[in-house]
């Protein structure tokens, strides 16, 4: 998908993808570090939207609130629905708190959900312990989602012998989509040459992690 190109190059470009060798929270060292903390500026955000915009027609997602989990889901779900109403497809945009307020408003949520589905946005998914959290905190509101739009699906290894997207899938009947994932990478360093060396190590992080 054209999408998928598009979206390697911006992230190559921001230095939002790296290769070489990096320590991740997990303890895991990787070839590849992916950080969309870099997406600051409102050029690279508007093309990421348009990118996601692209896949929700492309998967035909219905969905009538956005959720952006703190704190990277945030700008994506501002964003987003920003675009979408630009293309007269109204939207609410929902996103929590990582601690509960106990003054004002109150509560971890802010934002109101109307009636219907809830599209989750957010910028990876690797073991899905921060999607768990999330479903666990909407669970609370009786929220009904059966999608997760992220940027790059690391497809590796949840709780389970098979990938966090599956697990979810077949835990809590959420569909996962993404951008691009690890095979995306990799086929795109094979087929450019661009970071070439790197292919072997990706691929065998992916054997050794991945479902």
């Amino acid at each position: 998908m054209d999408y998928k190109k598009t979206f390697i190059e911006l992230a190559i470009q921001k230095q939002a993808l790296q290769f070489g060798s990096f320590k991740l929270k997990s303890e895991r060292v990787s070839p590849y570090f992916f950080n969309s903390g870099v997406f600051s500026d409102g050029k690279s955000i508007s093309i990421i939207c348009n990118l996601f915009s692209q896949l929700i027609r492309e998967k035909n997602l219905q969905f009538v609130n956005i959720f952006g989990p703190a704190y990277k889901g945030i700008p994506l779900a501002a964003s987003l629905s920003t675009l979408l109403a630009n293309n007269n497809n109204e939207t609410n945009f929902v996103y929590d708190r990582k601690d509960q307020k106990q003054h004002g408003e109150k509560g971890d949520i802010v934002g109101n959900f109307k009636d219907g589905n809830t599209l989750i946005v957010d910028d990876v998914i690797t073991a899905g312990t921060a999607i768990k959290s999330t479903l666990e905190k909407l669970d609370k509101y009786k929220i009904k989602t059966n999608s997760l739009l992220v940027m790059l699906d690391r497809e590796e290894k949840g709780s389970k012998k098979i990938s966090a997207s599956q697990e979810l899938k077949e835990d809590y009947d959420i569909d996962v989509y993404s951008l691009i994932n690890i095979s995306d990478i990799i086929n795109y360093v094979s087929m450019t040459g661009q970071f070439e060396s790197y292919t072997e190590d990706i691929v065998a992080y992916k054997t050794k992690y991945g479902s």
